[in-house]
């Protein structure tokens, strides 16, 4: 289970639906849209209810593992409407930079020495 913050609100609900809020999230923002999403999520009573949200190019959407995993909830479908959506802006796939092993180099001097990205750019512009 993950809480998603909103707005000064938490929403309690699935790893995956979480996971694909922000994800959807980031999309929107990187194709300066908006969204209304209806998150299926865990009242505090331990029922299933829907909270429904607005994502923008300026929301802050953070997401966090939650104690609560002995409800953890499937919504398969609600994933893939999400990650759909997604798909329509061009780059449906998250950037994920703090995982890539592909952006390790970004900004190094290509002789081997890293400077800073100032002096790197100085010495490829002059």
């Amino acid at each position: 289970m993950k809480h998603i913050n909103y707005d000064g609100s938490k929403i309690l609900t699935g790893d995956d639906v979480a996971d694909a809020v922000i994800e959807y999230a980031a999309a929107l923002a990187g194709g300066d849209r908006a969204d209304t999403v209806a998150v299926p999520a865990v009242a505090h009573d331990g029922t299933m209810t829907t909270t429904k949200i607005l994502i923008g190019p300026a929301s802050e959407v953070v997401v966090e593992d939650a104690d609560e995993d002995e409800l953890e909830m499937e919504n398969d479908e609600f994933v893939a409407r999400l990650r759909a959506a997604a798909r329509t802006f061009g780059h449906s796939e998250p950037v994920h930079a703090d995982t890539r092993d592909d952006l390790t180099d970004i900004g190094a001097d290509p002789e081997g020495d890293p400077g800073t990205p100032s002096e790197h750019h100085a010495r490829t512009e002059g």
